[in-house]
């Protein structure tokens, strides 16, 4: 199925708490922007945002530069409606094919880079990430676990230990802090996760 068809379609039919990845209040995420941001006026880029509440909740933290990544229009143009904040940015996006002419200083994403399954795939997402992330920046990257799940939204994912990440990204960046933790969705089923924080070394 066409990516961006399946998401449009998931985005247009399900509500806001009927996907298994919803959180009203992404409090791993959030915790650790909070905590490796240097000032509120960090870039912020978060990768597969959705119709998720991590905006909201950066912007009631007075963070001030923040672009959201998603492949699907219905997802961004929700959130645009909902917060309506002059300082997000918004790009309608496969994350594989968008392209910009600025650096972040944090690369946030949860639950996006477990959909790239093909090498190929993975190799061009560690190329943007060493594009568009300044030195000493950081990467935040939540997947599901190796005791994840096998499949979401009915799509195939990769499942990650912090040791498969760490050796993933290790070419430029260092891994700062990885822990597992386990995600509640709105289905009251448990899904485990890995986080691992990267500070980019050159």
């Amino acid at each position: 199925m066409n990516s961006k068809l399946h998401w449009e379609n998931i985005y247009k039919t399900k509500e806001i708490d009927g996907v298994s990845w919803y959180q009203e209040t992404p409090t791993d995420s959030l915790d650790l922007i909070k905590r490796f941001s240097n000032n509120k006026k960090d870039k912020i880029i978060d990768i597969g945002c959705g119709k998720g509440f991590l905006v909201d909740n950066l912007i009631n933290s007075n963070y001030q530069n923040i672009t959201l990544v998603d492949i699907s229009a219905n997802a961004l143009e929700e959130v645009k409606t909902r917060v309506k904040n002059e300082n997000v940015n918004y790009i309608e996006s496969n994350v594989l094919d968008f392209s910009l002419n600025s650096k972040f200083d944090i690369w946030h994403d949860r639950a996006v880079f477990h959909f790239i399954t093909d090498k190929k795939g993975i190799e061009k997402y560690i190329s943007l990430c060493n594009k568009y992330i300044h030195k000493d920046g950081v990467l935040i990257i939540g997947a599901f676990a190796e005791d994840g799940p096998l499949k979401c939204s009915g799509l195939e994912i990769k499942r990650y230990s912090i040791k498969n990440l760490e050796t993933l990204f290790s070419k430029n960046f260092e891994l700062v802090e990885g822990f597992k933790m386990s995600h509640k969705t709105p289905f009251d089923t448990q899904q485990k996760f890995t986080f691992c924080v990267f500070r980019k070394t050159y």
